[in-house]
């Protein structure tokens, strides 16, 4: 069964098998995933506010977001990739950590601070510069969270503690709009410039400070490769040969892009489906955060679900409830109708959903095993970058596209009401294209290829493999 991993190396490193990772490690650890769910809690509703507040049309912010995600394809795997072999000979990625606290703490303070008459230059560069940060910070730190610990159950103790540390990020986003109005800083709990604008000072303490305590405690995952620099991390070549060859990863794509590109359509105009088409300005607050204690609960119990059945099948399941849920959004009336609509379903998809935080996560790091089996390659970096790619720029990539979508039927942001194809255009892209993604997706997750059986016998020949190799 283990046969199609035909070219092996002697000289593969040792896997970190910790039975228990301590829990004083797994919260300092989940301090950066805190501000990142922090800062990335209002990434969805920044294009609207512009929109709204900032008088930039959709199609230009489309465009724009269109743009700084054009070199995504090649940074993405080129930041995976250096951060590889700086631990490859460092035996650290904390420095490209570093690096990018300082750029996105400079990006977003720009970002959600804009001048009075903000134009969409200004949007692009502060975007573009954001972004960048984002990715330098995160591909080394999912590579450090996939190298904490190789075995089945304390993988998925990682990816938990690191996901409800992004949720607790959110909870503390969602309650900005009040903590700003109880301050006198703005005279509504609507999501305006005057809340990006305390979200930026908060930022630029925290996130700094955060960082930092988590790379001074937390020790590095993994071991740096003892190979030459000829060998195949070095060699691009051999990289891209190695990832397209790669059946278990190529499985999880074909399910997770589609999955994701038209999610990511709906992320990027939900703050306009319920604030200017549903009219719920006022009680957007309210829904958002209601969600946030539901993905809190989903956690725990989908990482629970995860220790009895196979994950890849649990992650199937997650979506086809999350699809019911989202169908069910989109018939919501116009006006204060569709509040009970939206704080009744909203929460069930965000329950639902974040079961992808559990499974995905870990299933990328059983594919990463599996090439270190076939080639006796560390490879954390690229497979981290090629996890983000997906998660984030095709999100990014598919939000500006809706947003495109709106502008090209005729949907207005500012307007009081909308035209029958501007109404079906933002409950088609906001729930209805997410809904029919996940039903599609969800019977390919079902067959994943690495299931717990099969994982077992992977770490099993690695460790014969290992033993070999010492005598």
């Amino acid at each position: 069964m283990l046969s199609s991993c035909t070219s092996v190396s002697m000289e593969d490193n040792s896997l970190n098998n910790d039975s228990n990772l301590r829990r004083s490690m797994l919260f300092a650890f989940s301090m950066p995933a805190v501000m990142l769910g922090f800062m990335h809690a209002p990434e969805s509703s920044v294009q609207g506010i512009y929109a709204k507040f900032g008088g930039l049309s959709l199609t230009a912010i489309a465009g724009a977001m269109l743009f700084s995600r054009l070199f995504d394809a090649i940074t993405y795997p080129l930041i995976g990739h250096l951060s590889d072999a700086t631990f490859r000979k460092a035996g650290t990625r904390k420095a490209w950590i570093v690096a990018g606290t300082i750029v996105t703490v400079v990006g977003l303070w720009f970002l959600y601070r804009p001048p009075p008459n903000v134009t969409i230059t200004y949007y692009t560069i502060w975007t573009i510069v954001t972004y960048v940060g984002w990715k330098l910070t995160e591909i080394p730190y999912g590579a450090w969270a996939l190298g904490l610990s190789s075995d089945y159950v304390q993988r998925a103790r990682v990816q938990l503690w690191r996901s409800m540390g992004m949720m607790f990020g959110s909870l503390i986003f969602y309650v900005v709009p009040f903590l700003s109005k109880a301050f006198g800083l703005s005279e509504t709990t609507e999501m305006t410039m005057q809340t990006l604008g305390f979200t930026a000072v908060l930022i630029a303490v925290c996130v700094p400070l955060l960082n930092l305590y988590a790379l001074a405690t937390v020790p590095e995952g993994g071991s740096p490769s003892t190979k030459t620099e000829s060998s195949a991390v070095g060699d691009w070549r051999g990289t891209l040969h190695a990832v397209t060859n790669n059946r278990p990863l190529l499985h999880l794509l074909i399910a997770f892009v589609p999955v994701t590109f038209l999610n990511g359509m709906s992320a990027g105009v939900t703050y306009l489906y319920a604030d200017s088409y549903l009219g719920l300005a006022e009680q957007l607050p309210i829904i958002l955060l209601l969600g946030v204690p539901f993905t809190l609960l989903g956690l725990p119990f989908w990482g629970w679900v995860c220790l009895k059945y196979e994950r890849h099948h649990v992650w199937a399941v997650s979506l086809i409830l999350a699809s019911i849920a989202y169908a069910g959004m989109g018939f919501a009336p116009v006006g204060s109708a569709g509040f009970p609509f939206m704080v009744t379903l909203y929460p069930i998809t965000c329950f639902c959903q974040i079961a992808v935080g559990v499974t995905v996560p870990a299933m990328m790091g059983d594919i990463m095993d599996h090439e270190r089996l076939c080639t006796g390659e560390d490879r954390s970096g690229i497979y981290s970058a090629i996890l983000a790619f997906v998660a984030k720029s095709m999100t990014g990539i598919s939000a500006a596209i809706g947003l495109a979508v709106l502008g090209w039927l005729d949907f207005n942001a500012a307007a009081h009401s909308q035209t029958a194809t501007g109404a079906f255009a933002i409950r088609l892209v906001a729930v209805w294209l997410p809904a029919l993604g996940m039903a599609c997706g969800a019977p390919l997750i079902w067959r994943f290829p690495i299931n717990r059986a099969r994982q077992a016998e992977i770490h099993e020949a690695i460790k014969v493999r290992e033993a070999a190799a010492l005598k």
